[in-house]
């Protein structure tokens, strides 16, 4: 598949690890009752999380010339974090205060949003090329 580029698979892969390290500290910080651990961890992932997709995105702009108003990151960033999120309680490493009931409901409200992405890419993408209003392309 031609969207799949070199720079998605390397977010997919940061994301991954970012993650990873999420749930640890997150994990870690509910079941010592630490709320500055998992408040910072949470703060940490969201911004690092941003700047990966904010960098990989631009990159890929510029190796891709389709305007995909990032939902391709977006796809990949719910399918890595909830998937990590149910294999970490799969393999039982979470806190005996989280709820697997959380992570459900956390996939449910996002991919809420996703669909609400997906209908504003579809939108975007018939109404331009690379960014460009299709009506004024040939004026």
């Amino acid at each position: 598949m031609k969207t799949i580029t070199p720079y998605l698979v390397k977010f997919a892969l940061i994301a991954a690890l970012l993650t990873i390290v999420f749930r640890y500290f997150l994990s870690f910080g509910l079941q010592n009752n630490n709320l500055t651990l998992v408040l910072a961890s949470s703060i940490l992932y969201g911004a690092a999380m941003f700047c990966s997709g904010w960098y990989f995105g631009y990159k890929d702009g510029e190796y891709l010339p389709i305007f995909d108003v990032g939902f391709r990151f977006h796809l990949a960033t719910f399918i890595v974090h909830n998937l990590i999120s149910e294999t970490w309680f799969l393999l039982k490493l979470q806190s005996n205060k989280e709820n697997i009931n959380t992570v459900h409901l956390t996939l449910l409200i996002w991919l809420l949003f996703l669909i609400i992405h997906y209908i504003l890419y579809l939108y975007v993408k018939r109404k331009t090329i690379k960014g460009l209003d299709k009506n004024n392309l040939f004026e």
